[in-house]
């Protein structure tokens, strides 16, 4: 899903693209407030494992924006899963471009601590400008903008931006039962889901909650 450039998206299952507007429109304002694209990115070294403390995850109207190379743990009805960027390209812009992922979900849910029975995948995005001769049905999403986390696939509006509902044609975005807790985490063998210092978040789109990683748990 991508903010559109032209035309208007208030008829979008019926009204769900006016709300997605809503809500990346809210995050861009913050990440514009950050500075430049590229210095808002640098979380991670994805080699060495060390983390910048400077970078911060954004969550806003419903969405969650990644700093590269750290984990956000997602959880729901008992399952337990975890993604991060492992990079996003030099040329992309805050809305435009491709940015790379993994993720892991664990498969028994009463051990997910160290995730030592995980399911693992990775990907690319690759989230372009809206096409489309009209209104409504007729402007349609060019590229990648869906992740996967075990059976959740969840979209990005843009490289670093994911919503915090799963992708779902007949039922929208909203708050779908998930929580997310953004960690420090740069390696799955840091994670702890269990640690009593993780702060979750589900959807809300009155959010507006900003979070450096020097304050967040592994």
């Amino acid at each position: 899903m991508q903010v559109p450039t032209t035309g208007s998206w208030d008829d979008v299952n019926g009204g769900r693209g006016k709300r997605m507007v809503k809500a990346f429109g809210v995050v861009a304002v913050l990440i514009t407030l950050m500075g430049t694209f590229g210095q808002a990115q640098t979380a991670c070294d994805v080699d060495s494992g060390s983390v910048g403390q400077s970078a911060q995850f954004l969550i806003s109207a419903g969405t969650i924006k990644l700093p590269v190379g750290v984990f956000v743990l997602i959880r729901k009805s008992g399952h337990i899963g975890a993604i991060r960027l492992t990079q996003v390209d030099a040329s992309a812009t805050e809305w435009i471009g491709k940015s790379s992922y993994e993720s892991v979900f664990e498969t028994n849910g009463q051990a997910p601590v160290l995730f030592k029975t995980a399911v693992r995948k990775s990907g690319e995005l690759d989230v372009q400008a809206l096409k489309g001769p009209g209104r409504g049905i007729f402007i349609y999403q060019p590229g990648n903008t869906t992740a996967s986390v075990g059976p959740w696939k969840f979209s990005f509006g843009s490289p670093t931006m994911m919503t915090m509902s799963d992708t779902s044609f007949w039922t929208g975005v909203g708050d779908h039962g998930f929580e997310f807790a953004p960690t420090s985490a740069c390696k799955v063998s840091d994670l702890d889901a269990n640690d009593k210092h993780l702060r979750w978040f589900r959807y809300d789109e009155e959010a507006n909650v900003t979070l450096s990683l020097r304050d967040l748990p592994k």
